[in-house]
């Protein structure tokens, strides 16, 4: 009988680590030592940055692993690559550049068998549009300080959610970990989410 892989999240995110336990709930997390990079291209760079994170944890995964990196950006055609507010005055500006309008949330995961060292990665891009909302509620938003560290000044999966009118496409790829298309990969890699998520309830 063959031993069951363990999963490893390589992730700072506890919203990834919540969405994931969901599905592996004796998940491992492992803080990546891992710089993240802005490149020119949305794509390279959410794949790019996937990857350091996934490689960098390797060596203190256990044995039989399967880790998975994932990085999570905001794109707009018009600004480009939006990144995380380190002020309210930032999360104030990116707001208003967002309101009204359509924008990108871009994923990018990594996945590595410890044991093959076999790779794959792929990307996963949700559509959203903001709502027109008024500069009366943009300083209510702001007041509960949930916009600093967020990609694109807001939480969709929090009070943020208030400000967004539509969303086209995978909400988890929103909050930063698109299960869906994991799923999917994942069974390549011999792990079978729905199987696991059965059991549990079997279990449970």
């Amino acid at each position: 009988m063959k031993k069951k892989k363990i999963i490893v999240l390589a992730s700072s995110s506890p919203r990834r680590a919540e969405i994931l336990r969901r599905y592996v709930p004796d998940l491992v997390v492992i803080t990546p030592n891992a710089i993240e990079k802005i490149y020119d291209d949305p794509y390279q760079t959410v794949l790019s940055n996937s990857r350091e994170k996934a490689y960098s944890v390797i060596e203190n995964a256990p044995r039989r692993s399967v880790i998975i990196g994932a990085d999570t950006i905001i794109y707009s055609k018009q600004y480009g690559i939006i990144g995380k507010p380190r002020s309210l005055n930032e999360a104030a500006e990116i707001l208003l550049k967002l309101r009204g309008k359509w924008h990108s949330v871009i994923t990018g995961v990594t996945i590595i068998d410890t044991e093959t060292l076999a790779v794959s990665s792929f990307t996963s891009e949700t559509s959203v549009k903001m709502r027109d909302f008024t500069n009366e509620e943009l300083q209510e938003y702001l007041a509960t300080i949930e916009p600093l560290g967020k990609a694109g000044a807001y939480a969709i999966q929090g009070i943020g959610a208030l400000l967004i009118d539509v969303i086209v496409g995978d909400f988890y790829n929103v909050v930063g970990l698109p299960i869906s298309r994991l799923y999917v990969e994942l069974k390549k890699f011999g792990v079978d989410l729905l199987s696991e998520s059965l059991k549990k309830k079997v279990a449970g």
